[in-house]
């Protein structure tokens, strides 16, 4: 058994030593638990296109149940921009954090986010999308403090993109690389979920509770890995390599855990 570890991490990487637990196993508490959840993956499925997902009228109820069960202590956590989930969730998700803790909402209101360099994002989004328009197998995701290339229908892309990506932002002091499902996205440095979610729990409705965090990309692994050092509990929506505790397979068995959370916490 040594030598297949030491072979595994000689090659780069390494078996999961402590396998996700089913999700079916985990109950949570509605009284002295907070909820974050990752929108795309998670709670809607991965669409061709990112304008071309689906949100029902389920979902907006089941938030809304949640938000009623655990006395508010729910949040939208999301790479896309805020103002994206505000337009497909409405007032079913009071606290919303967008563009990996770049934005924030809270009691309906808009809180001061990150700040950056404007003239350089600028910069970086012509580039980008003058590359897209270059290559029309990919898409250019604006987003309010980056900017995200997809190749999710042309895989065969990803070095090309992945490279140019690299040569624009460079050693840049200001923005980084963040992979993603069939993506690169170009964010500012020291912003991320795990920022956001210790940002929210300072808030009333969250502070005290225990954090539970569900999210189904690479971009989630990094929080995943900080709600595991406080305590919390993590969830993995799909396969893949992952630090989280729980895993489930799809947004519809993890919806259908929620409703049931919900359900047990009405007997």
């Amino acid at each position: 058994m040594s030598n297949q570890w030491d072979y595994y991490n000689m090659v780069g990487f390494a078996p999961e030593v402590n396998p996700p637990d089913d999700l079916e196993r985990l109950s949570i508490s509605d009284t002295d638990t907070a909820l974050f959840l990752d929108f795309d993956g998670t709670l809607v499925d991965i669409a061709p296109t990112p304008d071309a997902i689906r949100v029902d009228d389920c979902l907006k109820s089941l938030l809304t149940e949640l938000s009623r069960h655990h006395d508010g202590a729910v949040s939208i956590v999301s790479g896309r921009n805020l103002r994206e989930i505000e337009h497909y969730l409405g007032e079913c998700a009071p606290t919303i954090s967008g563009g990996h803790g770049a934005e924030l909402r809270y009691g309906g209101e808009h809180v001061e986010g990150v700040k950056c360099d404007a003239d350089r994002l600028d910069h970086i989004k012509k580039a980008v999308k003058e590359f897209a328009i270059l290559d029309p197998r990919v898409i250019a995701e604006d987003k309010s403090f980056g900017i995200v290339l997809h190749f999710r229908q042309h895989p065969e892309l990803e070095c090309k993109v992945r490279e140019f990506l690299t040569i624009l932002v460079g050693e840049d002091d200001a923005f980084e690389l963040q992979s993603a499902k069939m993506a690169v996205e170009i964010k500012p440095k020291g912003i991320s979920k795990a920022d956001a979610i210790g940002r929210i729990m300072a808030f009333k409705e969250f502070a005290g509770r225990n954090i539970v965090f569900a999210g189904d990309d690479v971009t989630d692994e990094s929080a995943f890995s900080w709600v595991n050092q406080q305590g919390g509990v993590t969830v993995r929506i799909g396969e893949g390599p992952t630090c989280a505790r729980y895993r489930t397979q799809s947004p519809s068995t993890f919806k259908a855990w929620l409703l049931g959370q919900v359900e047990a916490g009405r007997s």
